[in-house]
């Protein structure tokens, strides 16, 4: 086999795994549009008393829910008298392994931090992942910030597991993905 070929079928196998452990082509798909790596420099949050999501109420942003998988996925807001506090909440047929996480950004979606990821340690429980400061008052603005989660998907015997982000919000990315901004 000529080196050229080896080359490109090492590409192309190393392409398939990559689809494969990301939970299929739907997961490659959406894997492109999520946090690019580096590590979370954030301050991470307690659990507001108060909590309520990003665009609950609102027809136009279908209440703030991603349904999926037998799951919902909603960016959780918790607030205080200066700021926003926020963390993604996995809930409904949640399955023992399932994670969550929030992806935030300083830059429109170029750059993406993800953090906070929790994982499910029992079936049908809801899931938070850590809180992080969406918007505070002269110090975080122009952030944007999305819920996203690792799920299994499929019967037992045959399970994949898919890696999907809610999409909903107030700011749509290059990429096609929505962000939920630091307005309110």
């Amino acid at each position: 086999m000529s080196r050229v070929r080896r080359t490109l079928t090492a590409m192309t196998m190393a392409t398939a795994l990559t689809a494969t452990l990301a939970g299929g082509t739907v997961a490659a798909a959406e894997a492109g549009t999520m946090a690019q790596g580096g590590k979370c420099t954030y301050n991470k949050l307690g659990k507001p008393t108060f909590r309520s999501h990003k665009g609950k109420g609102d027809a136009k942003y279908d209440n703030g829910e991603t349904k999926k998988y037998g799951r919902e996925l909603i960016l959780s807001t918790g607030t205080g008298p200066s700021d926003d506090n926020s963390a993604a909440l996995l809930s409904g047929k949640v399955r023992k392994g399932d994670s969550v996480w929030v992806d935030i950004s300083h830059d429109k979606g170029k750059n993406w931090k993800t953090c906070g990821r929790v994982t499910a340690d029992k079936d049908d429980k809801k899931v938070y992942s850590s809180w992080y400061a969406h918007y505070r008052k002269g110090t975080i603005t122009k952030r944007v910030i999305r819920a996203c989660a690792k799920t299994t998907t499929g019967k037992a015997g045959n399970t994949k597991r898919v890696t999907w982000c809610a999409d909903v919000g107030d700011v749509k990315s290059k990429s096609g993905g929505y962000w939920w901004s630091d307005k309110d």
